[in-house]
C-alpha cells in the first residue's frame, strides 16, 4: 500500500550566488524585505510583531544600571541594543550584532545590524566562506542593480584569539580588520523563516481588504454604472496638429473630465449636468447590480485576523484588547500576559546568555554584578485597563435593583452589548 504525501512547495530556496559570493535568501534574495512589506501592510501582523518584540525584550535588564551603559561612540546603549535585537528576533527569529576588537582580543564596540541586511557567505567560495555580507538594499528599492562595491563582508563571530589572529592576517592587519558579526540564526546553516511564515498569505489578504475598503471610500460608495451613448462627444482640445500620429487615440473629452470630477469622496454629493442636442444622442446611465460583499468581507476579515494571531502565537486577549469583554476585570488579560511571558521565556533566556557572552569580554566592565537576566513583562499592566473599570460598573448595574428592561437598555446602548447578550446577562 503506497502512501501519498501532499506536494507542499518549499517556503524559501537557498541558492549560491556566484556574482556576490553569498547564499541567496530565497529565489529573489529578498525574502525578509518582502515579509517586512507584507507585515507593514497588515495591521494585525504588525500588532502581533510589536507584541512579540515587547515580550521578548521584556521589562529590560534586571540589573538596572545596565540599561544606560554605552557600547559604542554613537550613543547606543545596552537597553537600545536589547530592544533592537528583540524586535528582529520577534519577526525573523534572528538578529545581528557587529563587534570590533582591540589587540587584546577584547570587544571595544558593538553596533546593531538590521537582520534583513545580512546574507551568509557562500561556503564553497574561499574568499567569502565564514563571512557575512552586509548591504542595505538587497530588495533593490533604491537602486535597480546591487552595487558590489558597497557590499561589506565581515567575519563570523568567534572570540578565540587564534581565530581573530587569522582573520586579522587575512584582512591585512589590524588597521584593515572590520571585526566580527554575531549572527543569531536558529537554522545555523540555512536562513530562518519569519515567525508566522505559515500565514504570510493572510498578511496579503488583510492588506487587500484594506485596499478594497479604501477604494470604496474614495469612490464614495457609489454603485457601478455603465454609460451608453450613440457616439463619443469630441471636444476642440482633441483636434491637435499631430492628431494623425496618435493612432486613433484621443485626449480626454470634456464629458470624460466631468465624469472623473463627479467621482470620489469630495465630489460624491455633486450633480453633473450633461447637455445633449436631441433625444437620439441623450446619454443613458444603467447601473448594474453587484454582489453585496459586506458580510463576506466581515467573515473573511475575522478569519484572517484569527489566523495571523495564531501564526504569531500571541494570545488573542493581547490583540485588539478593546474588543474583549468588560466583565473580565482585567483577569483575562492578566492570564494572557502570564501565558505569553511563559511562552517567550526561552527567548529572553537566549538573549541574556548572548549578551553575557559578548559583553563579559568588553574592554570595560559593564556589569559588576554579573546579572544579565531580563525581566518579564509585569502582569499589573492589566490592572489599569479600561476593561477593569467597565467591568466594575457593569457588575454594579447587574446587581442593582432597577428593572431588568432598564438594565438591558443600559448594556445595549451604553456598553455596546447585543440585545441577546444583554438579556442573557440579566436573566
Amino acid at each position: 500500500m503506497k502512501t501519498y504525501l501532499p506536494q507542499i512547495e518549499r517556503r524559501i530556496r537557498v541558492r549560491p550566488n556566484q556574482t556576490f559570493g553569498i547564499l541567496n535568501y530565497d529565489v529573489d534574495n529578498a525574502y525578509p524585505q518582502r515579509m517586512l512589506e507584507l507585515v507593514a501592510a497588515s495591521p494585525t501582523a504588525k500588532d502581533c510583531w510589536n507584541k512579540r518584540a515587547k515580550f521578548i525584550g521584556g521589562n529590560g535588564f534586571e540589573e538596572k544600571t545596565l540599561s544606560k551603559q554605552l557600547v559604542n561612540d554613537k550613543g547606543l546603549t545596552l537597553a537600545k541594543l536589547l530592544k533592537s535585537a528583540a524586535t528582529d528576533k520577534a519577526l525573523f527569529n534572528g538578529f545581528g550584532i557587529h563587534l570590533n576588537y582591540n589587540a587584546n582580543y577584547q570587544v571595544t564596540s558593538a553596533h546593531y545590524v538590521k537582520f534583513e541586511d545580512i546574507r551568509m557567505g557562500n561556503t564553497d567560495c574561499a574568499e567569502t566562506a565564514n563571512q557575512y555580507a552586509i548591504y542595505n538594499d538587497w530588495g533593490r528599492k533604491s537602486w535597480k542593480h546591487i552595487m558590489r562595491s558597497k557590499i561589506v563582508f565581515i567575519d563570523q563571530y568567534n572570540p578565540n584569539p587564534a581565530i581573530i589572529d587569522e582573520q586579522v592576517e587575512k584582512a591585512g592587519g589590524w588597521e584593515n580588520y572590520k571585526g566580527q558579526l554575531y549572527y543569531f540564526n536558529p537554522e545555523v546553516e540555512d536562513y530562518p523563516l519569519i515567525e508566522a511564515d505559515s500565514v504570510w498569505e493572510d498578511f496579503e489578504t488583510e492588506a487587500g481588504i484594506k485596499t478594497f475598503n479604501n477604494r470604496e471610500v474614495t469612490t464614495g460608495f457609489l454603485p457601478s454604472t455603465m454609460l451608453f451613448m450613440q457616439a463619443r462627444r469630441e471636444e476642440a482640445d482633441n483636434s491637435t496638429p499631430n492628431a494623425d500620429l496618435l493612432n486613433g487615440s484621443n485626449s480626454p473629452s470634456q464629458l470624460e473630465k466631468d465624469l472623473g470630477a463627479f467621482q470620489g469622496t469630495k465630489s460624491a454629493q455633486k450633480i453633473i449636468v450633461i447637455e445633449y442636442e436631441d433625444e437620439a444622442s441623450k446619454p443613458e446611465f444603467k447601473p448594474y447590480a453587484i454582489q453585496n460583499n459586506d458580510k463576506l468581507f466581515e467573515a473573511t476579515e475575522k478569519s484572517v485576523e484569527a489566523r495571523i494571531i495564531k501564526g504569531f502565537s500571541v494570545p488573542k486577549e493581547l490583540i485588539n484588547a478593546e474588543k474583549s469583554s468588560g466583565l473580565s476585570n482585567g483577569g483575562e488579560k492578566k492570564e494572557a500576559i502570564r501565558e505569553f511571558n511563559d511562552n517567550t521565556a526561552p527567548d529572553r533566556l537566549e538573549l541574556s546568555e548572548i549578551f553575557e557572552e559578548i559583553f563579559s569580554n568588553f574592554s570595560q566592565n559593564l556589569n559588576t554584578s554579573g546579572n544579565w537576566n531580563i525581566l518579564p513583562v509585569p502582569g499589573n499592566v492589566a490592572d489599569d485597563s479600561a476593561g477593569m473599570s467597565a467591568g466594575t460598573s457593569i457588575n454594579q448595574i447587574l446587581l442593582s435593583a432597577i428593572p431588568a428592561e432598564n438594565k438591558i437598555a443600559i448594556l445595549v446602548h451604553a456598553y455596546g452589548f447585543k440585545q441577546a447578550e444583554a438579556e442573557a446577562m440579566t436573566a
